[in-house]
């Protein structure tokens, strides 16, 4: 007698915590981030991994969100690609097979290619928002309303290309050289920039070098020789400090124009530089000091991950990361549902977000973002003009 109600006693607490497991599963929305956090290229994908942790933290910390008049948290799986496309698909299928309805990512075009293909076998289930510039070209494609890309387009009415080229030729630019790595990438950024340029009736010469190229003096004497009103360099700072400093050194020029970088090799030349400008989405040395909610960021960040905030890192939070995460929050609070997953993407297309940036996206899910010109000029003095094509 005593065992058969200890049976019951048992099967009926099995039962309650079955029973809790279940309602606890329906308050957790699965989220997912693929990045390169380690490797040699996890450039693009280290700041964004940081960042979104950081909110996901933050939100559950806090209880939560509420979406139609129930409680959720977020059940968040974070995995490292390393910038391995072969180790990246197997992660991606896995979320795939794991029903997880929104992931963050890629950075990295060899990813989002590798991946590509999964994606469209599950459109309409899940939505990827990452900053690859491949996906520029599935984006309002049959089969891709899975996709959002959450990097502006260099080349668009609104890009930071397109700004950032008008902003050179207001100072008279009239002709510039592109020095590019001679990689998938560096042909993309030739035929985006080449448009550009023709459009702004600015002059472009292109010279492209090997993948692990140290010396490039062959190279910058060559476009020397042209006499070129700014040089436009390399899209990682790697690259970028070698060929600033050999440009110097050699004579060959003290103009630069960056849209992929930071303004770290100006500040190491300062005395040498002439002008170093450069698309920062946003210079945090700055915006620490004006805007409450860059400076609680960063209070955040260093009591989370109990170091130094990492203020060359810190612009590539402007892609698939902290206000990210708080706005497709908004967006299922406006759905009305955290699985529909059309209703979240159309509420997506129709906000403007105010965060760290202000962040809308275009009829084609493309993103349109506040962002900061930083002009370096000798001496290392730092003058940056904010830009926000949102305010549209």
């Amino acid at each position: 007698m005593i065992i058969r109600h200890l049976t019951r006693a048992l099967c009926a607490a099995s039962l309650s915590v079955a029973g809790g497991m279940s309602l606890h599963a329906q308050e957790m929305v699965k989220f997912g981030e693929l990045e390169a956090q380690t490797g040699a290229i996890n450039t693009y994908g280290w700041m964004s991994s940081q960042g979104t942790r950081l909110a996901v933290e933050e939100i559950n910390k806090a209880g939560g969100f509420e979406v139609a008049g129930k409680k959720y948290k977020f059940d968040f799986t974070q995995v490292d690609t390393r910038g391995e496309p072969r180790e990246a698909t197997v992660q991606f299928r896995k979320m795939m097979e794991d029903k997880v309805p929104f992931v963050f990512g890629p950075f990295l075009s060899n990813i989002f290619n590798a991946i590509r293909p999964i994606a469209e076998q599950n459109d309409g289930k899940f939505l990827l928002m990452g900053g690859a510039t491949s996906e520029h070209d599935y984006l309002g494609k049959a089969g891709s309303s899975y996709l959002i890309r959450t990097w502006n387009w260099d080349a668009g009415p609104e890009g930071f290309g397109t700004l950032m080229v008008q902003y050179i030729k207001k100072l008279g630019a009239k002709k510039v050289a592109m020095l590019f790595q001679n990689d998938a990438f560096g042909k993309v950024a030739v035929d985006i920039y080449k448009k550009i340029f023709a459009d702004a009736g600015i002059e472009l010469s292109v010279d492209m070098f090997e993948p692990g190229t140290k010396d490039f003096t062959s190279s910058l004497a060559k476009i020397a020789a042209t006499k070129p009103d700014f040089l436009f360099p390399g899209y990682t700072d790697a690259i970028l400090y070698d060929i600033v400093r050999q440009s110097l050194e050699g004579g060959y020029g003290a103009k630069f124009f960056i849209v992929r970088g930071s303004i770290g090799p100006a500040l190491k030349n300062k005395d040498q530089i002439e002008d170093y400008i450069a698309y920062v989405p946003k210079y945090f040395e700055e915006a620490e000091k004006t805007e409450p909610a860059v400076k609680k960021f960063i209070e955040a960040y260093k009591a989370f991950y109990k170091r130094d905030f990492p203020y060359d890192q810190a612009p590539l939070c402007s892609s698939s990361c902290y206000d990210h995460v708080y706005m497709l929050v908004e967006a299922m609070k406006k759905a009305g549902t955290v699985t529909e997953v059309a209703k979240i993407r159309e509420a997506l297309s129709g906000m403007r977000y105010s965060g760290l940036w202000n962040i809308k996206y275009d009829s084609t899910g493309e993103e349109v973002i506040s962002f900061n010109i930083a002009h370096v000029k000798k001496g290392g003095s730092v003058e940056v003009q904010s830009v926000d094509p949102t305010a549209k």
